[in-house]
C-alpha cells in the first residue's frame, strides 16, 4: 500500500514538474538527448558533450566558449572569429558556422548551421 502511494506521489510530482517547465524541457524537441548530455557533462568531467550528429550540436556550460573553441581545435577545426552568437571556424578546405543558444541559464547549445568549401578546397 505504501509503495503504491509513493509511486502515485512520484507520478503526480513529475507531471506537475513537466507542466510547469514544459517550455524549457521541450524547447529543442525531444528532451532525452539533452538530458543525457547534461548528465554526461556533470558526471564525466567533460566540458563539451555532443548532443546529436544531424544536426551537429554540442552542449557546453553557459558562456564557456573558450572550452568549445579548444575542443574544436583538437578536432583540427580552427577558430576564426565571433560575430555576436555566431562562431566561425575552418579546417583545410571547409568553413563551419556554429550558432550558440541558451538552453537554460547554466547550459548552452552550439549548433552547426552551415558548412561550405573554401576557395582552397574548390578545384
Amino acid at each position: 500500500m505504501v509503495k503504491k502511494q509513493l509511486v502515485l506521489i512520484s507520478i503526480i510530482t513529475a507531471a506537475f514538474f513537466v507542466l510547469i517547465f514544459h517550455k524549457t524541457i521541450f524547447q529543442e524537441g525531444n528532451p532525452l538527448p539533452i538530458a543525457w548530455s547534461i548528465v554526461k557533462l556533470k558526471s564525466s568531467g567533460e566540458d563539451v558533450v555532443q548532443i546529436s550528429d544531424k544536426p551537429k550540436r554540442y552542449l557546453i556550460h553557459s558562456n564557456d566558449y573558450l572550452t568549445f573553441i579548444k575542443q574544436m581545435k583538437k578536432k583540427k577545426v580552427n577558430f576564426q572569429y565571433q560575430d555576436n552568437k555566431k562562431f566561425y571556424f575552418n579546417n583545410d578546405n571547409e568553413r563551419q558556422l556554429f550558432v550558440s543558444k541558451n538552453y537554460t541559464d547554466k547550459f548552452m547549445i552550439m549548433e552547426l548551421k552551415k558548412k561550405e568549401l573554401t576557395e582552397a578546397g574548390v578545384e
